[in-house]
């Protein structure tokens, strides 16, 4: 099956000499370009999407529209998918039921794009390739199992199961985001109210006291100082902020600190367990619903190593990928790499020698499925605890502040 996507990047890379070259070169993917680089014996320095000229101009109209435009979601893809397949199983043809989306669709990037499959597909083109003409809201699992679908003649079939591979994806997300959500609505609505107190009320407080000819302890001159700092050098705090945030986020896109960084989210104590689980059960989900929609194991592997989000994970399933282009079981390099448990690589084995690697792998992600919602709904209840503790101690010394002055206070007057 030939590759849909060829991208075009520009390296800087050291050869064994430590000679710098640069370049650009085609490959499907970062990940596949970087395996080329390296089997040339260069050592990567840099690695990027080449820009046309067109892109660098930043106020083309065109450019900017889709910023403005509401992004495409699991939700919507699974509601697309299982309209269509419904449609085709019922026997409409595809251009009827693409025009029905497209007067229906609520999301207007969707119906963009659903519009541009159906004038590609009245031209003659396959679904498949009209999909891969918008790789930014239809993701590569979808554009291959599309493929498989158009070529087995089960399309209908392999668009329902796709709905169901979207859905679930919606819901782990949701999950995930529900944990999160209050927990930082009630850290930012906390600090914001602390420091409120601290830059604006405190202060009104202390010359009261002060104008009293009671001199302040210690604790509510440093409570007062930082008031004071923060009140005069806001403007530079925010700028500095966002300057180390973009700087944060450069230094995190090259490869070998986003490979540190992504080791380290999954060995950290709640959240690595709980991103680890996530991963799992992405990887068992989108293997299997791709091998069952009769994508060949190669380009599935190649679309999971792509999309994982992760790249410790990513470079288990490309050792895969050598392994079952050599000829030989994906189950020994995911063992090997200390990713995956004994289960999973336990279960993929049964799966590979009885055939039905799609279906156990089905097992898998409903496993994980069900681990990352507890979780979620753990992690939640334990976040809140240890939330309210450290808002505690940072009232408590708010209130410590106001109180030692009125102590001593009292004291000047008994």
């Amino acid at each position: 099956m030939p590759a849909l996507f060829v991208m075009r990047l520009r390296y800087k890379a050291r050869d064994a000499s430590g000679k710098l070259i640069k370049g650009i070169i085609e490959a499907e993917s970062e990940q596949v370009a970087g395996r080329h680089l390296r089997n040339q014996g260069l050592f990567i320095i840099e690695l990027r999407p080449l820009r046309s000229e067109g892109e660098l101009n930043f106020l083309r109209p065109d450019y900017l529209r889709p910023l403005f435009l509401k992004r495409v979601s699991r939700r919507d893809l699974a509601l697309f998918c299982r309209q269509l397949g419904t449609m085709l199983v019922a026997g409409l043809p595809i251009v009827n039921a693409l025009r029905t989306l497209s007067r229906q669709a609520d999301n207007p990037r969707l119906k963009e794009s659903i519009d541009r499959v159906l004038e590609d597909l009245q031209q003659g083109e396959t679904l498949h390739r009209a999909l891969s003409k918008s790789p930014k809201v239809f993701p590569p699992i979808m554009i291959y199992s599309a493929e498989a679908g158009e070529l087995s003649g089960a399309l209908d079939e392999t668009l329902l199961k796709l709905a169901d591979h979207f859905e679930r994806e919606h819901e782990i997300q949701e999950k995930i985001k529900s944990a999160m959500t209050y927990p930082l609505i009630v850290l930012a609505v906390s600090l914001a109210s602390i420091g409120f107190m601290i830059t604006f009320v405190l202060p009104m407080f202390s010359n009261i006291i002060t104008n009293l000819g009671v001199p302040l302890p210690w604790p509510t001159r440093l409570v007062l100082e930082l008031g004071k700092f923060f009140r005069q050098w806001w403007f530079l705090l925010l700028a500095a902020l966002g300057v180390a945030g973009y700087f944060a986020w450069r230094w995190s896109q090259e490869e070998k600190v986003r490979y540190a960084l992504d080791r380290i989210v999954l060995r950290l104590p709640v959240f690595g367990r709980l991103k680890h689980r996530a991963l799992l059960s992405q990887f068992s989900r989108t293997l299997g619903t791709m091998l069952y929609s009769g994508v060949p194991i190669l380009q599935a592997l190649e679309v999971v190593e792509r999309t994982v989000g992760n790249r410790v994970v990513a470079e288990a399933i490309a050792l895969a990928q050598e392994q079952v282009r050599d000829g030989k079981s994906i189950a020994s390099p995911l063992a090997e790499s200390g990713v995956f448990p004994p289960m999973v690589v336990e279960m993929v084995t049964v799966g590979e020698e009885t055939g039905t690697l799609d279906a156990l792998l089905a097992r898998l992600a409903a496993f994980y499925d069900r681990e990352v919602g507890e979780m979620a709904a753990r992690l939640s209840s334990l976040i809140e605890p240890i939330l309210i503790l450290g808002l505690g101690a940072v009232v408590g010394l708010i209130v410590l502040s106001v109180l030692l002055p009125l102590f001593q206070l009292v004291g000047t007057l008994t």
